[in-house]
């Protein structure tokens, strides 16, 4: 009998996750796959309800596949997104994301076509997975109407909600003129003769705003964020930038790392370079650099660059960016830099009390709604009852040291209670992002789940 493979989330990670498994032709799997949407099609981030919505990584890089780096480019001149002779202005363009989606559901689509060819056994559920339970050397999943037994466990369940402000008064958070979930966003009490609050000044904003605008909502939007950063464009620099690598080492502290930073950006700004060559040539190694510091520099990298580093690595189309520009231009969106002390709601009417870094002050707004676009809570503690929350008071699964995810070794594998590895539980994307800074972009996803996979088919 086959062994049974229950991977929880039907996002890219999952998706792709199952392709690499239902590859395979020595032997039949038994692969369940809980997805609590109602289709699978990669995700929130790539089923928007604008079309808007950009990539914020050019086309060439978006390959499902790591050993079919072309994939998405060749799919997208099948399909008719270009002709052949433009394929370089393809390989180069940010597409939609919806564009993105329909190529992740033609994967899925051919998936089933090669489980089925393949012989083995392929079961979507479209339920939330509510706890898993280890019993008899076996795992039970449990979700509203279904308990199952599986023998292997892979955790690929995306972005958490956002973690909701600390403010005076907690009980607004129950109000409906609050929006946690940016990704889907309750626009029937929304008018047009208030103000709307987004809390946060990042990738999600940005595409918030879009959304906003695109449904009709014209009102001045103003984001909070601690501190105010403005979001970068991606510029078309002509040329690959690879003298800091050369210069950066095992033996290198953070302190020494971020000298030999400042260094090289002031010799491009002498050509009037900007620092994003030098973010660019620092991606691939991202994760070698994070895992050689100490535990302490990296609490002192979240302290004092974390936000630096997310303005510089987080850039967003050149359009998108100055669509943004335009509206602040305008005054319609106005970016502050401050924090929420408090919020509450009277006669309809939301009533926010900030205190503006600028200023120096606090001041009051009052708002129609509030939008919370803070990024995911990687806190599991902080989470209310969840899955993630639930396998903690389990014991499957212990916090990283940073509270950033869980706790992996170098093969995905979870660690449990008192430092033991289990060999059956797996984990990748953002929940792991503790141990590799970077997981969350397509090129590290797609080899995750590669890897994953056959490390599964190998037990």
């Amino acid at each position: 009998m086959a062994n049974r493979i229950g991977i929880i989330g039907g996002g890219f990670s999952g998706t792709i996750l199952v392709r690499h498994l239902v590859n395979q032709t020595n032997k039949k799997l038994d692969i369940i796959l809980f997805n609590y949407t109602n289709k699978l099609s990669g995700g929130v981030a790539y089923n928007p309800k604008s079309k808007r919505l950009l990539l914020n990584v050019i086309a060439s890089k978006m390959s499902a596949f790591p050993d079919q780096p072309n994939h998405f480019v060749e799919w997208c001149l099948k399909n008719g997104l270009a002709k052949e002779n433009e394929s370089s202005i393809l390989a180069s363009s940010f597409l939609p994301r919806a564009v993105y989606g329909q190529y992740l559901k033609d994967i899925w689509n051919e998936t089933i076509e090669i489980s089925r060819k393949n012989g083995h056994e392929l079961n979507v559920f479209e339920e939330e997975v509510q706890n898993v339970q280890k019993t008899n050397g076996a795992y039970n999943l449990k979700s509203k109407n279904y308990s199952l037994n599986v023998d292997f466990v892979v955790l690929a369940t995306g972005n958490e909600l956002p973690g909701n402000p600390e403010i005076l008064n907690p009980s607004f958070f129950h109000s409906e003129y609050y929006h946690q979930n940016p990704w889907k966003i309750n626009l029937s009490n929304f008018k047009n003769d208030q103000p709307i609050l987004i809390i946060g000044n990042g990738l999600t904003m940005v595409d918030t705003v879009i959304e906003l605008r695109e449904n009709g909502f014209n009102q001045k939007i103003v984001s909070v964020s601690p501190n105010g950063f403005n979001i970068l464009p991606h510029r078309n620099f002509t040329f690959e930038y690879k003298g800091l690598l050369t210069q950066i080492s095992e033996k290198h502290s953070l302190l020494e790392i971020v000298t030999i930073f400042n260094q090289e950006l002031k010799r491009l700004n002498e050509f009037g370079i900007s620092a994003e060559p030098l973010i660019d040539s620092l991606r691939p190694n991202t994760q070698k650099i994070w895992k050689m510091l100490s535990l302490s520099e990296k609490r002192l990298f979240l302290k004092r660059l974390r936000h630096l580093w997310g303005v510089a690595r987080h850039r967003i189309p050149f359009v998108s960016y100055d669509f943004i520009q335009k509206q602040q231009i305008e005054n319609r969106l106005e970016i502050l830099a401050g924090k929420i002390i408090d919020i509450s709601v009277q006669n309809g009417i939301v009533h926010a009390e900030v205190f503006d870094k600028k200023r120096n002050t606090k001041v009051k707004h009052t708002f129609s709604n509030v939008i919370n676009c803070t990024g995911p809570e990687t806190n599991i503690s902080r989470l209310s009852d969840c899955l993630l929350l639930n396998m903690l008071n389990e014991e499957l699964i212990v916090q990283d040291e940073l509270n950033l995810g869980i706790q992996v070794n170098e093969q995905f594998q979870v660690i449990v209670k008192e430092g033991r590895t289990s060999s059956a539980i797996f984990a990748m994307g953002n929940l792991i992002k503790g141990v590799l800074w970077e997981s969350t972009a397509i090129n590290e996803l797609r080899s995750q789940a590669k890897y994953i996979s056959e490390k599964l088919v190998n037990r």
